[in-house]
C-alpha cells in the first residue's frame, strides 16, 4: 500500500512540471530556431544580432560590425570597430580618438567640396558651308544654274549616248542636296534647221534629261519642268563648229533661288 502511494506522488510531481522543449509562441522575441529545445527562447544580451549561445564576444559595443561569432571587425587596426569608425582608413600606428579618427583626419572628412563655379558655355561656331563635291555643285550654289557639259545625243535625236551619264550623275548628286529646289531643264539647239524642228528637238532632249534625273536620283518630280527653247537663246555667233556645239546644250536653271545659300563663295576641294 505504501509503495503504491509513493508511486502516485511521484507521478503527480512529474505531471506538475512544465513540459521541456515546448517551442515558444510565434511572436516571442529572439527566437533561435537552431538552438536546442531547452534553450528556447534565445537571448542576445549585447544586441549585435548573434545569439548568446554562439556569441564569443558577448560585450560588443552598439553599432559595431561583427562576424558570425559576434566578434567586431577592425579593418584599419586602430582599435575602433568597423561600423563606429568614422575614419576607416587610418594609417597603421596613428593615435585615434573614440571615433577612430587621427589628427587632421576629421577635418578632411568634414570638408565639403567646393561647388564648381558655373561657366557660361561658348557660343556655337558659325555654320560652315562644306566645299562642293563637284563643279556642278559650285555652279548651282553660286549661279543657281548648271550648264551640263559632255551630255551628248545621237544626231537629230533625243537618245542620249552612254558617255553622258558622268555629267548627269554629277549634276543629280548636287541637286539631291537641295530637295526644295524648283528647276527648269532647258533644251537648246544651234540655228541649223527650221525653228519648228529645233524647238521640238530641244524639248525632247530636255525631257530625256529630266526623266534620267528623276529616275536615278531622289528628286521631287513636281519641282522639275522640261522646256525646249530651240535656237532662240544662242550663246555664241556660230562662227565655227565649236561655237555651234556650244549652242547645242542642256542647262538646269533654278526658278526659286531663294532656297540656296546666300552670298556664298565656294572653293573646290
Amino acid at each position: 500500500m505504501r509503495s503504491r502511494t509513493l508511486a502516485f506522488l511521484i507521478l503527480a510531481v512529474l505531471l506538475a512540471q512544465p513540459a521541456v522543449g515546448s517551442p515558444p509562441p510565434e511572436n516571442a522575441l529572439f527566437i533561435d530556431p537552431e538552438a536546442p529545445c531547452f534553450r528556447w527562447p534565445a537571448v542576445d544580451l549585447d544586441g549585435d544580432g548573434v545569439f548568446d549561445r554562439l556569441d564569443r564576444c558577448d560585450n560588443t559595443l552598439p553599432g559595431c560590425t561583427v562576424d558570425r561569432w559576434g566578434c567586431p571587425s577592425d579593418s584599419d587596426g586602430d582599435g575602433v570597430c568597423d561600423g563606429r569608425d568614422q575614419c576607416p582608413d587610418t594609417p597603421k600606428g596613428m593615435k585615434v580618438d573614440r571615433d577612430g579618427c587621427g589628427a587632421g583626419q576629421r577635418d578632411r572628412a568634414s570638408v565639403t567640396p567646393a561647388t564648381p563655379r558655373e561657366v557660361t558655355p561658348p557660343p556655337p561656331p558659325a555654320p560652315v558651308v562644306p566645299p562642293p563635291a563637284s563643279e556642278s555643285e559650285r555652279q548651282l550654289v553660286e549661279r543657281g544654274r548648271i550648264r551640263l557639259e559632255n551630255v551628248y545625243f545621237e544626231s537629230g535625236s533625243a537618245t542620249m549616248l552612254p558617255e553622258s551619264e558622268v555629267a548627269l550623275n554629277e549634276a543629280g548628286s548636287a541637286l539631291e542636296k537641295f530637295r526644295d529646289l524648283k528647276v527648269e531643264v532647258e533644251g537648246h539647239t544651234d540655228t541649223r534647221g527650221s525653228g519648228r524642228y529645233n524647238r521640238r528637238l530641244s524639248q525632247a532632249r530636255a525631257e530625256a534629261v529630266r526623266d534620267y534625273l528623276l529616275r536615278m536620283f531622289r528628286l521631287t518630280p513636281g519641282n522639275y519642268a522640261a522646256v525646249g527653247y530651240g535656237e532662240t537663246r544662242p550663246e555664241t555667233k556660230e562662227r565655227n563648229e565649236e561655237e555651234l556645239l556650244r549652242n547645242r546644250r542642256v542647262e538646269l536653271r533654278v526658278t526659286n533661288p531663294e532656297v540656296l545659300p546666300k552670298n556664298v563663295k565656294v572653293e573646290m576641294k
